[in-house]
């Protein structure tokens, strides 16, 4: 089942993005980490439309789409921002002494490291990041 939250990008975002994915987990029956999971993803991938999306106007319009079938969960984030590909953004060098690291990407580091399957690409003029997982359920949860 695909259920879809559209919004303006602004301060207020994301917690109509937490009631959504909350009321989505619940009606899935999926697992509480799940819940943790998602949010970790669609935080890191809100702000960087937020801070990087829209630096020649004030702000835009976002869209979250989460499908789940038998085993996976798709969540798709999809905004009307600049073009911006996160995931081109090079890995952190987790080895270096913390003074001597770059600031930024360790957020979509971590989005990729919970993604089974993750992509970008540029349509009809918006940035679609595709994020895909298995996902696990509740113990009430009949899957």
């Amino acid at each position: 089942m695909l259920e879809r939250l559209n919004f303006q990008v602004d301060i207020g975002a994301m917690h109509q993005v937490r009631s959504f994915v909350a009321e989505f987990v619940s009606t899935h029956a999926l697992a509480a980490e799940e819940q943790a999971r998602i949010l970790i993803v669609l935080e890191e991938l809100l702000t960087n439309a937020a801070k990087y999306g829209y630096r020649n106007r004030a702000a835009g319009n976002a869209e979250v789409a989460l499908q789940i079938d038998a085993t996976h969960l798709t969540i798709e984030f999809i905004d009307d921002g600049d073009p911006f590909d996160p995931l081109a953004t090079p890995p952190p060098d987790l080895d270096a002494p913390l003074e001597e690291r770059n600031l930024g990407g360790l957020g979509i580091h971590i989005v990729k490291a919970l993604a089974d399957e993750v992509r970008y690409v540029r349509f009809e003029g918006r940035n679609v990041v595709r994020f895909r997982r298995r996902v696990f359920l509740s113990d009430s949860g009949k899957r």
